[in-house]
């Protein structure tokens, strides 16, 4: 196996990131180099470049997932970004796939599922 695809976890409430951080990180094919709490925090962290997969909140304070999501891409033209949200699919979804998401996933989907579709994104970083 290669090096681990390196993900940036972005949510706002502290208690659902520590138990993402904790899942993914069970995983041997990921490492979560930081988890943040706002969209500001991920668009300045000093380690952007080297994020193949950012987990984004859809609902952050301030400026938004979808908003954040274009301006990661522009910063980090390889970087995947999956959108996490807790309504379902909906106009959101729309938005966040226009936004430039790879993905737009339910915070309610099976465990193994995030996982898989932060690898699958990751994978597809890589080969570029």
């Amino acid at each position: 196996m290669g090096d681990p695809i390196r993900v940036l976890l972005v949510e706002d409430h502290r208690g659902f990131r520590l138990v993402l951080r904790a899942l993914l990180e069970s995983d041997e094919r990921l490492v979560v180099i930081d988890d943040v709490g706002s969209a500001g925090e991920a668009l300045s962290h000093p380690l952007l470049d080297d994020v193949d997969v950012a987990l984004v909140d859809i609902g952050l304070p301030g400026t938004s997932g979808i908003d954040a999501t274009k301006r990661l891409r522009i910063l980090n033209p390889h970087l995947r970004v999956l959108i996490m949200s807790g309504s379902g699919f909906d106009r959101a979804s729309d938005d966040a796939l226009a936004a430039g998401a790879d993905a737009y996933l339910e915070k309610g989907a099976l465990h193994q599922d995030l996982i898989d579709a932060i690898v699958d994104a990751g994978q597809r970083t890589r080969a570029l």
